[in-house]
């Protein structure tokens, strides 16, 4: 029985409804985040991405290197995409410097930024505002492509060669990776950026 059935006469407003909407869905029942979910990103060489003067850059994974944490955030503004996956917001440097995908000017390909943002901030905004900050984590097999959401068919990658920036690309094959392994962080582990400052 709903609250509204129990008490006939009781009026709701907007918060009420998000507070007792019911929290299944086709998928199983739907948890909301209370924050963003940290992770370290491997690509499919077993890379790690690291922040070097502010620049992600894929590197081996050696004992001495301290890979970036990733702040993940499913993103309300927009709902999971069927064949593109759940929408995302992705920062590093505590959730300070979020990724971004858009064109420079002069330049006709989409590249990847890291914008000085909180994302606790862009979580905040409209869908216009945020929709270069956006992503689709698609799960492939064991690993997650990244693609834009707003310049559908590119995709976040590294290259085969280590210490090159991390990239967009339309192309998928050996010599640029754009698929990824997540490794959840739960302990309190911190990033050399987050060391530095």
């Amino acid at each position: 029985m709903s609250v509204l059935e129990e008490n006939p006469g009781m009026k709701m407003d907007c918060e009420d409804w998000e507070r007792y909407e019911p929290q299944c869905s086709s998928e199983g029942p739907r948890v909301k985040p209370k924050g963003p979910e940290k992770f370290i990103i491997h690509d499919r060489d077993q890379k790690v991405l690291v922040l070097d003067s502010k620049i992600l850059r894929a590197v081996p994974d050696r004992t001495y290197i301290v890979p970036e944490i990733f702040f993940v955030l499913a993103s309300r503004v927009m709902s999971a995409h069927e064949n593109k996956g759940s929408p995302i917001l992705l920062a590093v440097s505590k959730g300070e410097l979020c990724l971004y995908c858009d064109k420079n000017k002069g330049h006709n390909k989409p590249s990847l930024q890291l914008k000085k943002k909180k994302l606790s901030t862009l979580a905040a905004q409209e869908k216009g505002k945020c929709l270069p900050y956006i992503f689709y984590r698609n799960k492939v097999s064991s690993r997650n492509t990244l693609e834009s959401a707003a310049h559908p068919g590119w995709f976040i990658c590294t290259f085969r060669y280590p210490g090159k920036p991390v990239g967009m690309t339309k192309c998928h094959g050996e010599r640029k990776h754009t698929e990824f392994s997540f490794r959840q962080i739960y302990e309190a582990e911190t990033s050399p950026s987050e060391v530095s400052e």
